[in-house]
């Protein structure tokens, strides 16, 4: 699969010296660190998405035809990841918040308490999953008398 991200999309999100911290010595971006972030951010949203989302559509589409939000919440995931390989005990605030934000709008959607602009997974009659679940809090009861 190609690259999701592009390089250009994390300008939105930070700032040039947090580029410098994640660059090498020479100033190139290590790549390699970036990519594996990357992957294993795409891994766990695919991970939330896959029973009701069409996640190969999400994750193979290209330019302007890519969910904003998925980029936004990937990017947040990525740099929570780069930040845990480089000090774990040292990531910002920001940057754990923003990625339990994440995470916690992928269960939502996950649940179905929320529903994402996203294409929904197709069953073999042409047909939307729903992807229906009817579940409570509450234990079940037997309420034989």
């Amino acid at each position: 699969m190609a690259r999701f991200l592009q390089d250009t999309d994390y300008d939105v999100l930070i700032r040039a010296e947090i580029k410098s911290l994640l660059s090498e010595n020479d100033g190139t971006v290590n790549n390699a660190k970036i990519l594996q972030a990357e992957s294993m951010a795409v891994a766990q949203i695919k991970n939330y998405l896959f029973g009701k989302y069409d996640v190969e559509q999400i994750f193979y589409a290209t330019g302007a035809d890519r969910n904003q939000h998925i980029i936004m919440t990937l990017i947040d995931m990525a740099l929570y990841h780069l930040y845990s390989s480089i000090s774990p005990d040292k990531i910002p605030e920001h940057r754990s918040n923003r990625y339990q934000d994440a995470i916690e709008w992928l269960k939502d959607v996950a649940k179905g308490n929320i529903l994402a602009d996203l294409p929904r997974r197709i069953d073999t009659d042409g047909q939307p999953k729903l992807g229906i679940k009817i579940s409570s809090k509450h234990p079940p009861e037997d309420n034989r008398w």
